[in-house]
């Protein structure tokens, strides 16, 4: 674990076999899970075989309200939909309590506004689980480096323009910060560099947004033995 003193980061690192990293970063969600609560879901491909290896795990998912970092806005049947992948993957057979959708197809500005409105009771009682992607850009959820949106503190969710020119949505630092536990699935030599900037840099998240829970109590990187490879 490093020390946030002197600017450096208070992230817990695991490095797991890279054959073995879905089934093993899903039994480390597993663990995680409350019996009753909320967790927030993100996309992404490192996400998706993890999905998968949870979806055949005997979990129970019936007191949880299931959230999303961020979605591109697109119907939920695009290819690019995180709720899609998500749904394919997961939530079909896992049944949660509820599932809160961010509605990629409506007007961005109207859609974050009521995910803000829609979500502020489960964030006020504070997030249990909150599962993000890093990007090799160090960004998580849909907050890229130089987003107005790292700055948000008040709303929880936020309209935003997307490096690949597609608006999407996501989650706002208040919002990522109200989770009692974040786990950070990252795999793949092309992250190398970012975790090694998120984990063992002093930038501010402006250029590097996933030192945004610099400060977290509880923020887990679970990495494949190739994230890991430039710590």
């Amino acid at each position: 674990m490093a020390d946030a003193a002197g600017g450096r980061m208070t992230f817990t690192v695991e490095v797991l076999s890279s054959p073995r990293f879905a089934d093993d970063a899903a039994a480390r969600v597993a663990l995680a899970l409350p019996g009753e609560g909320s967790v927030v879901l993100t996309g992404g491909t490192t996400a998706r075989p993890v999905y998968a290896c949870l979806a055949e795990a005997d979990i129970g998912w019936g007191g949880l309200d299931v959230l999303f970092s961020d979605e591109r806005c697109v119907p939920p049947d695009d290819d690019a939909s995180n709720f899609g992948m998500a749904s394919e993957a997961l939530l079909r057979g896992a049944r949660p309590r509820r599932v809160h959708r961010m509605r990629g197809e409506e007007d961005p500005e109207a859609a974050a506004r009521a995910y803000d409105e829609e979500i502020a009771p489960l964030v006020e009682h504070g997030l249990d689980l909150v599962l993000l992607g890093m990007g090799a850009d160090c960004h998580v959820a849909g907050l890229f480096p130089s987003s107005p949106a790292l700055g948000e503190g008040r709303r929880l969710c936020r309209a935003v323009d997307r490096p690949d020119g597609m608006r999407g949505l996501t989650l706002t630092p208040p919002a990522l910060r109200a989770g009692s536990r974040v786990l950070l699935l990252v795999a793949g030599r092309a992250k190398a560099d970012a975790v090694r900037r998120a984990v063992a840099g002093d930038e501010p998240p402006e250029t590097c947004p996933a030192r945004l829970l610099a400060s977290h109590p509880d923020a887990v990187f679970l990495l494949d033995d190739a994230a890991a490879g430039a710590l």
